[in-house]
């Protein structure tokens, strides 16, 4: 597969988990609210929470060129293996 293909593949990926992650923690502290204040005493709050997850779900997507960013910098600084290179070798 040519590298380009492995660029969108590992993007695509990196994306779903990012929003995986953030709509999954999302969802679990909006249910400890709902345990501990209990439901909304406005109907209307259950829209806003359905828009809040909604960011959190979708709002990751954003963050992935930044998180390639970062990645790449530490894998030309470590190597693509990681590991640790000394400065100038």
């Amino acid at each position: 597969m040519p590298q380009g293909a492995n660029h969108h593949v590992g993007r695509r990926r990196l994306g779903v988990l990012l929003c995986t992650v953030s709509a999954g923690l999302c969802a679990a502290a909006m249910v400890l609210v709902l345990v501990v204040y209990g439901t909304p005493y406005n109907p209307m709050w259950w829209w806003v929470m359905g828009g809040i997850l909604a960011a959190a779900a979708l709002g990751p997507i954003a963050a992935v060129p930044v998180v390639e960013w970062v990645i790449a910098g530490y894998l030309k600084d470590h190597g693509e293996d990681g590991l640790s290179r000394p400065h100038g070798a």
